[in-house]
C-alpha cells in the first residue's frame, strides 16, 4: 500500500508536469491554428473575388495562401483557375502563352498534392484545353488524349460535376468532327482513332444539363451537337435555351455567339 504522505507529494508534481507539458502544446498549435484561419481567410477572400470573375485580383490572394500553406491541391487548383481565366482565347501572343503555362503548371502540381482530388483532376483537363489552341495540330490532338484521361477521372471522383461532363461531351464532339488531316494525327498519336461520336457528346451534355440546366454552355454545346447529327429541332430548342439563359460566367456571351451562328446555319 502506498503511504498517504507519498501520495499528497507526488500529486502536486505530477500536475506542475502535466500543466507545463499542455502549456507547450497550445503554445505550440496557437501559431498552427492562427495560420490555418490566415489561410481559410485568404481562400474565403480569392473566392469572393473569383466568383465576380476578377481573376487578376483573386490571383495574388491565393499565391499569399500557397505561400502559406504550400502544396495544397485546393489552393493550387485555385491559382490555376485564375491565370487560365486571364487568357483571351486562342490570341497568340506571350503574355497568352505564359498565362497558359503558368495554369497547366499549377494544375499539374494540384494534381501531384491529391490525385483523387476532382476538382484538381478536372481542372487539369480544363487547362489542358485552353493550351491546346495555343498549340500545333499535333501537340493539340496529343492534348486531346489527356483532356479526355484527366475529364474521365474527375466524374468517375464525383459524377456530380457537370463540367466534367460537358469536357467529355467537347472531347467526342470535337474528334467526332475532325477533317482528314487532324484524323490521320490522331490515328497515329491515338495509335488508333478514338471512339468518340456525335451520340456519345450528346450524352455527355444531357448528362451535364440534368446537373446544372442555368448553364449557358451546356445547352449550346448540345444544340451544336444535335445539328452535327441531323436532330435539326432538337438543336434549335438547345440553342434557343442557350440564348435565353443570362450570361453568368465569363464565356458565356462567347458561347451565345456560337448559338446565333449555328441557329443561322439550320
Amino acid at each position: 500500500m502506498v503511504p498517504k504522505e507519498v501520495i499528497l507529494v507526488d500529486r502536486p508534481a505530477r500536475s506542475g508536469l502535466q500543466t507545463a507539458a499542455l502549456g507547450l502544446l497550445i503554445a505550440l498549435l496557437l501559431p498552427m491554428q492562427a495560420r490555418a484561419q490566415s489561410v481559410n481567410a485568404l481562400i474565403k477572400q480569392g473566392d469572393a473575388l473569383d466568383a465576380k470573375d476578377r481573376n487578376a485580383e483573386a490571383l495574388p490572394i491565393y499565391l499569399q495562401a500557397d505561400a502559406a500553406k504550400p502544396n495544397d491541391a485546393e489552393i493550387l487548383r485555385r491559382i490555376a483557375k485564375e491565370y487560365s481565366q486571364q487568357m483571351v482565347g486562342e490570341l497568340q501572343t506571350p503574355e497568352n502563352r505564359a498565362l497558359g503555362d503558368k495554369a497547366l503548371a499549377y494544375a499539374k502540381r494540384a494534381k501531384a498534392a491529391d490525385p483523387n482530388n476532382a476538382d484538381a483532376r478536372l481542372c487539369l483537363a480544363i487547362c489542358y484545353g485552353e493550351v491546346a489552341f495555343l498549340e500545333s495540330a499535333a501537340t493539340r490532338v496529343e492534348y486531346s488524349r489527356f483532356i479526355k484521361d484527366e475529364a474521365e477521372a474527375a466524374v468517375r471522383l464525383d459524377p456530380s460535376l457537370d463540367y466534367g461532363w460537358h469536357v467529355l461531351g467537347r472531347w467526342n464532339y470535337e474528334l467526332a468532327n475532325f477533317n482528314a488531316a487532324l484524323r490521320f494525327l490522331a490515328q497515329t498519336i491515338y495509335g488508333k482513332f478514338p471512339a468518340a461520336s456525335n451520340e456519345r457528346a450528346a450524352e455527355c451534355f444531357e448528362r451535364a444539363i440534368a446537373i446544372n440546366p442555368q448553364r449557358v454552355i451546356h445547352h449550346v454545346e448540345l444544340g451544336r451537337t444535335y445539328a452535327a447529327m441531323g436532330r435539326t429541332e432538337e438543336a434549335r430548342a438547345e440553342l434557343k435555351k442557350g440564348l435565353s439563359l443570362p450570361s453568368r460566367e465569363k464565356d458565356d456571351d462567347q458561347s451565345k455567339d456560337r448559338a446565333r451562328l449555328a441557329l443561322a446555319a439550320l
